[in-house]
């Protein structure tokens, strides 16, 4: 086998044990468990996994759990910290909420009453956890994340609620802030479902937003490029799938690069849903391109933003 070919099989290993995780963060995510996943002893995975992510197995799937957490805590905030503890793959509360404060510097409740904007300079003078752990506002915001012209998208995109069908897509898992990453994982998609004739005329090319950038930092925000295919059609092992649920979901469209999407999540939330009557179902976003984004860059292309609701 060659080289190249050692590389692929190894991607394709550690991309099949990323994937598991993010499906199952509260379940037993074991080194063993997760080398059986790719079929590679421990000690081999372990390096594998650390050369691909920069992180362990174990600081990758804590990480991963305790952003979860933090998430819901922002997005969700009637949520009682013990109901998200159950399901947050700790072994019980006060596991959690050390492991929390270890991350974070603060507690879990702490963390849940601190708007976004203060989250950073009130972490405890005496953690450096805190502060390296959570992305900078003040430097995110300097990308161009001014509240003038969060709120020129008002006239820019019209919100409504539409209902989704479930759908099945099949995907590959990139970083949200590499354009370049995101190209090519569409193209790597659209190469091999061509090659086994799996698109048609109603195929639709997806991406799937997984992380906010308030909470995760944006070069860990993690992305799925993917296409939609049938429930029952046959996956080659390159590729991952996933169901996105049936049910309401807020939609509108947008054109420009992953800032701008970003600039339009927040006029969404905080202009649109908060006096819409409804509440975020989960932390998910979705994406569907009008053209494929395999083919040019995909801030050229209209895409539509789906957001779920209840």
């Amino acid at each position: 086998m060659h080289h190249t070919e050692h590389d692929k099989s190894h991607n394709t290993s550690i991309r099949m044990s990323l994937d598991y995780i993010h499906s199952n963060l509260d379940s037993d995510l074991s080194l063993e468990k997760l080398a059986a996943v790719s079929n590679y002893s421990a000690f081999h995975f372990q390096r594998l996994f650390k050369e691909h992510t920069g992180e362990t197995p174990k600081q990758y799937v804590i990480r991963l759990r305790l952003e979860r957490i933090a998430h819901f805590l922002k997005v969700f905030p009637n949520l009682s910290i013990s109901e998200l503890s159950e399901d947050s793959g700790f072994a019980s509360l006060s596991t959690f909420s050390r492991a929390f404060k270890n991350y974070y510097g603060i507690t879990p409740e702490e963390f849940k009453n601190l708007p976004h904007s203060h989250i950073r300079k009130n972490c405890k003078t005496n953690s450096k956890n805190c502060k390296n752990n959570l992305p900078d506002h003040s430097e995110f915001w300097s990308k161009g994340f001014s509240e003038s012209e969060i709120m020129e998208w008002k006239d820019k995109v019209e919100i409504s609620v539409k209902s989704i069908t479930g759908l099945t897509v099949a995907f590959i898992s990139t970083l949200l802030d590499d354009r370049d990453a995101i190209t090519h994982a569409f193209r790597d998609v659209k190469q091999v479902a061509s090659a086994r004739m799996m698109i048609n005329q109603e195929t639709k090319f997806m991406g799937m937003l997984l992380d906010i950038p308030f909470i995760t930092p944006l070069e860990k925000c993690r992305y799925r490029a993917g296409i939609t295919v049938s429930s029952t059609m046959q996956i080659p092992r390159e590729l991952s799938t996933t169901k996105i649920p049936h049910g309401p979901y807020a939609s509108y469209k947008v054109k420009g690069n992953t800032m701008s999407v970003v600039k339009s999540l927040i006029y969404f939330k905080h202009s649109w849903l908060d006096g819409s009557g409804y509440q975020l179902k989960d932390i998910t976003g979705y994406e569907i391109f009008d053209s494929s984004p395999a083919d040019r860059p995909s801030e050229q292309i209209v895409r539509e933003i789906l957001i779920p609701l209840k």
